[in-house]
Formats: structure tokens, C-alpha cells, sequence
């Protein structure tokens, strides 16, 4: 494995490819930072997966810690917005976890009325809501500076993940919708939106290995159930994907562009736009414009952009890009910002009829780890599963998603195969290492917004 001379993301500034040279010594960047090994695999479950009500399964929120609550206030979360509460007492007063920045993003902190407090290990404890274990689905409520994504990214290697950070009327608006689980929803199941454009290398390389082949998956469903809108090059414009989503009212949409990270000197203008899609013609999706005239109405939006969920406090490709480029200049100003959701998954996470998840990228992904560079294989199967046939194979929203996070593990156990190597004087093992650990990142930050139980209507074979 070797090396390339640079790195593409699908980042959106000026209208300029957001690429740049890597620093001389870039295959030593991977045998830096964090390297995690497998997580442990646990004994087969003798349940079903998808039930989150089951005892041995289990759903829980999880909220900052606070040092001005009595332990058992902090076990019947009295400091969570009221449409959790509510949430809360529906789901027979379900666990609430803490996240205590003391315990990293190793364990949470679990506070019992009795005044006692266990910190179950994340990734080795077993499922469920009993004492000493932790439920495999996880409601994480608040912004990423109060629950950083770090903690995200970490649960996400076993449980089911899901974040709400909603103004209080939008919170509201999707609690009472997840209560009675979208009765008012005019999306139509059977009807799906494909999204991509194709401007430039890495917009065509997410096209094919993304775009295209949950298309073609969908169209090719067995039952033919499925209507597939497809848009895509000079098509994938704004107002083709707002007249297709007014008219068809699809169950999944999908969109592949990159995401606005510009300007780069105006902080303020960057958070209004951050991750919004770019279209065919270079213009930004106006998010407003959008809700004016369709609702998304329990739909499930994949967006494959830069920053289409959100940003981190930082960046985690420092030391990688030539300072003078581009990308370089885009990865700091965009973790220069701060932690972050952004605009586009709030407004519809938050409408009066709203989206029911929200699936998007933290950070930039890169053309680079698309593929396996010595294979040229693509890596995004686990990706294109989960939305068909998982997704639409009446699996939760989280739950489909997981063959995706199984990936994170393996690639950060063959960073650390690589670093031995590199310890070793294997030749090539520094790029493999700088290749792993950027693949790994680039995988664990994709992040679901929404509660992760969310399921999508049955299609009529499965009704």
C-alpha cells in the first residue's frame, strides 16, 4: 500500500476542489493518536434484536452528569427537557445513564434511587436495563458539548446510538410524533428519493460506490415494491429534489454531494450553511425553502456530505494536510467552530411533522477510503446494506446501521496490527497505518440523529 500524493473531501467552499498535498512524513500520522483493538463479542442473545423493550435488550437516555443533583434525581432524570421525561415514564420509566467526562468515553455512570452509582464498562457490558448492565439502545439527549461525539463514535462500536439536540418546541414536536409513532405521516414507504451529484472525482467515486448501488439494490428488490426517483448529474438539482419530494412523499431519501463549509472567514455564516447539500449547479439547499413546501413526515434522510450531521471541537486530521492547501485550510476552520449538530437535520428533526432519523457525517470524508487502494474494492457494502435491504427489512434505524460500525473495529485492530508492523521495520507499514486510522475515523463519524428504535412503515409483504 501505497501512500497518494494527496486527499479529496466532499467539502464545499468557493466552488474550488477542497483537496490537499499530505505533509512529507504523512505515513507517520497513522502510527500516531488513539488505536482501539476488537471490541469483545459476547455470548449469542437469546432474544430478538429489533426488541428494545425486552429487559434483556433494553432502551435508555443518556444525559451530562451534574454535581447539583441528588443521585436518585439523576436516576429519574428530573433535569431532562420535559418531552424526555415524558418519553421516559412511556417507556416504564426506562434507565437514564450520565455521561461523566472522568470516564472518558470508557463507561457511563448509572445513578440508582437508593443513592448508589455503577459505571458499566462500555463495550464489554452486557445488554439490558438490570443493574450492571447497559441497554443496547441508546437515546444520547443534548448538544456534542455537553455529550461530546467522541462518546458517540464509542458506543457506537456495540449499541444502537441516537442524539436529539432540538430547541424546546422542536424537541417537543418530535416526542409526541416517536409517541405515536408518526399516525399523521404522509411518507409513503414504497417510495423512495436517490440523490447524487457527480461535479467532480470524489462526487462521482461517492456516486458509484454509494449512490448507485443502493439505487440499483432498491430497484431490484424482489417483492417490487419499491418506486425508485432517481436524480442524478445535471439533474441533482435543488428544485428537482424539492418537486420529487413534494411529489412522491418517499419513506427513505439518500443525497451524495458535498456538504457547504464556506465561507471560511465568516464562523457566524459557516454554522448557518454547515453541511448543507450543494447541487449540480454549485448552489446550496436552502433548508427553509425546503420546509416551506414539503413535510418530511416520518421519512429516514441518509445524507453523504461533509458535515451533514455536524462538526467536532477540533479536527482529527491534523498533522496529516499540507498546511498551504485547501483542505488543510477547511478541516481548521471547520473544528475551529466547536462542537455541533447541524442546521439541516435540526429544522427537519424539529418540524411540526417531522423526519423520523437523520443519518450524516461529523467532519469530512475523503476520497481515499472509499475503496481498498491495493483491490480498488469498495468498502461501503455495510453502508449500502443498512439502508437495503436492513432498513427497509423492518430492522430499527440504529440497528440497521451496525454492519457499517462492525468495520470501525476491524480497521482500528488493523491499525494496531500496522503499528507493530511499524515497530517492526515492515516495509509499507506506516502507510498502511496512516491508511487504517483514516479509514477508521472517516467510518465511526457517521452518526444517527433521531431515536435509534425508529423502524420505517412495513411494506405490504410485510403488513
Amino acid at each position: 500500500m501505497t501512500l497518494p500524493a494527496g486527499l479529496s473531501c466532499n467539502a464545499f467552499t468557493d466552488g474550488a476542489p477542497v483537496s490537499g498535498a499530505l505533509i512529507d512524513r504523512a505515513n507517520r500520522w497513522g502510527s500516531k493518536g488513539e488505536s482501539l483493538t476488537r471490541q469483545q463479542t459476547l455470548a449469542p442473545a437469546q432474544f430478538g434484536e429489533n426488541d428494545w423493550k425486552c429487559p434483556e435488550v433494553g432502551w435508555g437516555v443518556v444525559l451530562a452528569d451534574r454535581q447539583d443533583l441528588s443521585p436518585a434525581d439523576k436516576a429519574a432524570g428530573v433535569d431532562a427537557p420535559e418531552p424526555i421525561r415524558r418519553l421516559l415514564a412511556a417507556r416504564g420509566n426506562a434507565p437514564v445513564l450520565r455521561y461523566d467526562p472522568e470516564l472518558k468515553d470508557e463507561k457511563l455512570a448509572r445513578y440508582f434511587p437508593d443513592g448508589s452509582r455503577q459505571d458499566p464498562a462500555i463495550g464489554l457490558s452486557d445488554f439490558g436495563v438490570a443493574r450492571g448492565r447497559l441497554p443496547r439502545y441508546l437515546l444520547i439527549v443534548g448538544s456534542p458539548t455537553e455529550v461530546p461525539w467522541r462518546l458517540q463514535f464509542s458506543l457506537n462500536r456495540r449499541h444502537q446510538v441516537g442524539r436529539l439536540d432540538l430547541p424546546p418546541e422542536g424537541l417537543e414536536n418530535y416526542v409526541a410524533a416517536l409517541l405515536s409513532e408518526w399516525q399523521d405521516a404522509p411518507s409513503r414507504i414504497g417510495h423512495a428519493m436517490v440523490w447524487s451529484t457527480n461535479v467532480d472525482a470524489i462526487t462521482s467515486a461517492m456516486e458509484a460506490t454509494v449512490a448507485d448501488f443502493i439505487a440499483d439494490a432498491m430497484k431490484n428488490d424482489k417483492d417490487k415494491e419499491l418506486t425508485v426517483h432517481r436524480l442524478a448529474g445535471d439533474d441533482a438539482t435543488h428544485t428537482a429534489l424539492l418537486t420529487g419530494l413534494v411529489e412522491s412523499q418517499p419513506g427513505v431519501v439518500v443525497t451524495s454531494s458535498h456538504g457547504k463549509t464556506g465561507p471560511l472567514d465568516d464562523p457566524d455564516a459557516m454554522r448557518r450553511s454547515l453541511g448543507l447539500p450543494v447541487d449540480a449547479d454549485h448552489t446550496t439547499l436552502d433548508p427553509k425553502v425546503l420546509l416551506g413546501a414539503w413535510s418530511p413526515a416520518g421519512a429516514v434522510w441518509y445524507a453523504q456530505a461533509c458535515c451533514s450531521a455536524g462538526i467536532n471541537s477540533g479536527t482529527s486530521f491534523r498533522g496529516l494536510l499540507q498546511e498551504e492547501t485547501l483542505a488543510f485550510r477547511v478541516v481548521e476552520a471547520v473544528g475551529q467552530l466547536g462542537a455541533a449538530v447541524a442546521p439541516l437535520p435540526t429544522l427537519l428533526l424539529g418540524a411540526p411533522n417531522p423526519l423520523r432519523a437523520f443519518i450524516g457525517h461529523v467532519e469530512p470524508t475523503f476520497d481515499w477510503t472509499l475503496r481498498m487502494p491495493d483491490t480498488g474494492q469498495p468498502l461501503t457494502t455495510g453502508l449500502v446494506n443498512a439502508i437495503y435491504p436492513r432498513l427497509f427489512g423492518r430492522r430499527p434505524v440504529a440497528l440497521a446501521f451496525n454492519a457499517h460500525y462492525d468495520g470501525v473495529g476491524e480497521l482500528y485492530a488493523r491499525l494496531a496490527d500496522a503499528r507493530r508492523d511499524v515497530d517492526s521495520g515492515v516495509p509499507d507499514a506506516r502507510d498502511r497505518a496512516t491508511y487504517y486510522r483514516l479509514t477508521a475515523h472517516d467510518r465511526e463519524s457517521l452518526v444517527l440523529l433521531g431515536d435509534p428504535t425508529v423502524m420505517v412503515p412495513p411494506l405490504p409483504s410485510q403488513a
